[in-house]
């Protein structure tokens, strides 16, 4: 019988409860977390998340000189004395499947835990999730960083800190303030690219292509919409779910949603058009420019109804102090990898940053 669903963060605190009795016994200065991959982390778990990668998990981080002389003996410890299970939910954990996924593990009473405790040192786990990357960050690394490897270590959970994990965390919860503007700006550039090209294609018959259009600047102004609340966007599988946490949304959704159903291009440009609107408005609310208007304006000489994306993106680079983001402004300005490419590769492999950083020099 399948037990009582329990969020992932829960049963990590859960778990930690027994994990913390054997470090107390071995007077280990530690931090315990659940950060990193997974649904869990984000709070977006539920039912279908618990068939792999799921369960009472954390991860266990020690010095170097501590991880080197307990780490083996510790895991084995946590073998012999975690319980089966925590929370209705199985401690166990089966062995890696070809992908390298994990189910949850079966084991008879009084046999060894095939745990999920992880057992790591705080820049084995920084080297996991942000590859060579390391805190102060330049403003290269702030733009080859994905999103979503950002927001999977300062989401979660720190159950217990003595190595500076939350420390970590603080210095890599936003973006420094011109690196913000920037991406924001490259966002807006972004827009005035694409946005009058959805109705062009329109009027040329070629309603698909004015669909993908409208998709890729709906994406694009939902990521402008994460940076002006200052919080990380996550990859798309969590991109929808995530934005319908932030308080712009409630004014977006509508619109969004009319822009994606739309069966012909200009019932789709209006609905854009209040998007972008939108955004303007949230624009104006940070007070990062001068105001600008909240309205559309016409395309030149053509029947297209858009935004002055491009002046907003320009007042926002003119408030940029810093000279080495200032630089990335002498172009158009790409923005982040986020807006560079949506590759599923990219955002999974934190080895590529070195090459990456070539896009910003």
């Amino acid at each position: 019988m399948t037990p009582a669903f329990v969020p992932g963060r829960e049963l990590a605190r859960l778990l930690y409860a027994h994990v913390a009795l054997v470090l107390a016994g071995r007077g280990l200065a530690h931090t315990a977390a659940l950060v990193g991959p997974g649904s869990d982390v984000l709070g977006f778990d539920d039912v279908t998340s618990t068939d792999h990668d799921w369960g009472p998990r954390l991860q266990v981080l020690l010095s170097p000189d501590d991880h080197a002389a307990h780490a083996a003996a510790l895991h084995e410890e946590l073998r012999l004395r975690l319980p089966a299970e925590v929370g209705g939910w199985t401690t166990r954990a089966a062995p890696p499947a070809d992908d390298g996924t994990r189910g949850p593990g079966v084991g008879g009473p009084g046999s060894p835990v095939e745990h999920r405790v992880e057992v790591l040192t705080l820049d084995a786990l920084l080297e996991r999730v942000l590859g060579d990357v390391r805190p102060p960050l330049t403003v290269a690394d702030w733009l080859v960083v994905p999103q979503q490897r950002l927001l999977s270590l300062t989401a979660g959970v720190v159950l217990h800190d003595d190595l500076g994990l939350e420390r970590v965390r603080l210095d890599l919860a936003s973006y420094p303030h011109d690196v913000w503007l920037y991406q924001q700006a490259s966002a807006w550039w972004a827009i005035a690219e694409d946005s009058h090209l959805a109705p062009r294609a329109g009027t040329a018959g070629d309603d698909l292509g004015s669909r993908l259009v409208t998709a890729r600047v709906c994406r694009t102004a939902m990521l402008l919409a994460f940076l002006q609340a200052r919080t990380y966007a996550p990859y798309d599988k969590w991109l929808g779910t995530a934005f319908r946490r932030l308080p712009s949304s409630r004014d977006l959704l509508g619109p969004l949603d009319a822009a994606l159903a739309a069966a012909d291009w200009e019932p789709r440009q209006r609905a854009l058009g209040q998007v972008l609107v939108g955004l303007l408005r949230e624009h104006n609310a940070l007070a990062l420019t001068a105001p600008v208007p909240e309205e559309t304006v016409p395309f030149h000489a053509r029947p297209f109804e858009v935004v002055d994306a491009e002046g907003v993106a320009d007042a926002l680079l003119a408030a940029v102090v810093d000279p080495a983001v200032r630089s990335l402004g002498r172009r158009r300005p790409v923005g982040g990898i986020d807006l560079v490419t949506q590759s599923t590769a990219l955002a999974t492999d934190s080895t590529r940053s070195a090459v990456l950083r070539g896009l910003y020099t």
